[in-house]
């Protein structure tokens, strides 16, 4: 009698396992905030935080000078008189010094990149903590920060986003620029071109704010999202309550969902699922056909969503997961325990491509080179050695992928050339090498397929 559902006890274990799994992280999200702890760039914070020389003082509640470090990158702050009779010691600008930091030098530059105006003067400003420009013009007195080394916690697809904001003295968000990141190229173009950073324009300081996440580069404009807000936070109280005339700074948000669209792309997504999951439709040459279609226009170029084994780590890398990420990923773990890893099979984009170019003309189609037995040891290898990496802090690992360079259609960079161009002439003479040598989004859902599908030899 063939095993039925229900006979597959195995499988509904790991079911069980990999969807609370999802459901935790998704609702609670990535693991630093489930245990509460703020991973600080040691690195960054050094350049950051501004080097006072002088006698130490008490900590005090109003702008006070803290605890002293004496040790910095060739620049220093003068503490005015010990004597002084006010409740605050006042710092001493010198803007030779200032200027002579590598930090704030980045950090000025950027401002008046970012903010190309004629008439304006830029002056660079620091804290104990934090260094700023101030920006003066005959309409406008504006301050400009920046996260890095200060939100460094926050992490989109591939580490930290450097994100500077304009904020006026009158408590509005002037702008959101994006400064730097090891992001995917395309993805970050993708927000550009959209209304994103319009969504950032003149947002009072003192209240909560929704806007629009970028479909497609969904990661990546949440975490710019939630960069602002952790940046805003930990410039409150100092120095913005020195600089920004408006009440309830603290209360200042920004979050960013995908608007109602999302639903019906994952709904596509789904019924694509449905359709490698029964059995019917698969043998026919039309619906084959179509689904590979549907895979690389929608899936790949239209929402140019990418979807790896990165996914399954975010957790632990500081990533949020999206609704729609959330709901994928889930799709493609159950596919790979009950269907025998539909998402290779039939759903992948990029496996797609290949498969229709095979169509096309088969090419020389020479024998593989190596034994089955290997060519799965070295997909299993590489898998390992690339989610080792990443775990370990090597985020830039996350774009050994063709997915962003072939979709994203980023002509300009030498992994368009390997994937697009040197990939598929070589699927010519080796049909699906991708996906049979070298894919770690592959060797994981084939290892997890094997986990619940094989028996454990006695």
């Amino acid at each position: 009698m063939k095993k039925g559902l229900i006979h597959n006890p195995r499988k509904w274990v790991v079911t069980v396992i990999v969807s609370t799994f999802f459901l935790f992280f998704w609702i609670n999200g990535p693991l630093e905030n489930v245990i509460a702890i703020q991973i600080e760039s040691e690195t960054n914070k050094e350049l950051v935080k501004p080097v006072i020389i002088g006698k130490k003082k008490e900590k005090k509640k109003f702008g006070t000078i803290g605890d002293m470090e004496t040790s910095g990158e060739g620049f220093s702050m003068i503490l005015d008189d010990e004597d002084s009779s006010a409740g605050y010691n006042m710092i001493a600008f010198d803007e030779e010094m200032i200027t002579g930091t590598a930090y704030g030098q980045d950090l000025l530059a950027n401002a008046k990149k970012f903010y190309p105006a004629d008439n304006a003067q830029f002056y660079l400003r620091q804290t104990t903590d934090f260094y700023y420009a101030e920006i003066q013009t005959r309409t406008e007195y504006l301050f400009y920060f920046q996260s890095k080394g200060i939100s460094d916690n926050i992490k989109g697809y591939s580490g930290p986003i450097n994100v500077g904001l304009y904020i006026s003295e009158d408590g509005y968000l002037v702008d959101l620029v994006h400064v730097s990141s090891f992001e995917t190229r395309s993805y970050m173009e993708k927000i550009a071109q959209t209304h994103y950073y319009d969504q950032f324009s003149d947002l009072r300081m003192n209240k909560s704010h929704e806007v629009d996440a970028i479909s497609g580069a969904t990661i990546s404009s949440r975490a710019m999202a939630l960069t602002t807000t952790d940046l805003v936070d930990k410039l409150y109280p100092f120095p913005l309550t020195d600089l920004v005339d408006q009440p309830g700074i603290q209360k200042f948000e920004a979050k960013a969902s995908l608007n109602w669209r999302w639903i019906p792309h994952i709904s596509i997504i789904f019924i694509l699922f449905l359709y490698a999951f029964q059995k019917k439709l698969r043998k026919s040459k039309l619906f084959v056909l179509l689904t590979s279609l549907a895979s690389v226009l929608f899936i790949g170029f239209y929402l140019n969503e990418s979807f790896t084994y990165v996914t399954f780590i975010h957790p632990f890398i500081g990533t949020s997961l999206s609704s729609f990420m959330g709901i994928y990923a889930l799709f493609v773990l159950l596919g790979a325990i009950w269907g025998k890893n539909t998402y290779c099979k039939y759903i992948c984009p990029y496996g797609n491509v290949q498969r229709l170019q095979l169509k096309i003309w088969k090419g020389a189609s020479q024998k593989f080179f190596l034994p089955n037995k290997w060519i799965k040891r070295i997909r299993f290898f590489i898998a390992i050695m690339l989610i080792t990496g990443i775990l370990a802090g090597m985020r830039n690992l996350s774009h050994l992928e063709p997915f962003p360079y072939f979709f994203g259609l980023e002509v300009q960079t030498l992994w368009f050339f390997l994937f697009a161009v040197a990939g598929l002439l070589l699927n010519w003479l080796y049909p699906m090498i991708w996906c049979r040598l070298l894919c770690p989004t592959g060797s994981v859902l084939d290892t997890l397929d094997a986990i619940t599908t094989k028996k454990f030899k006695k």
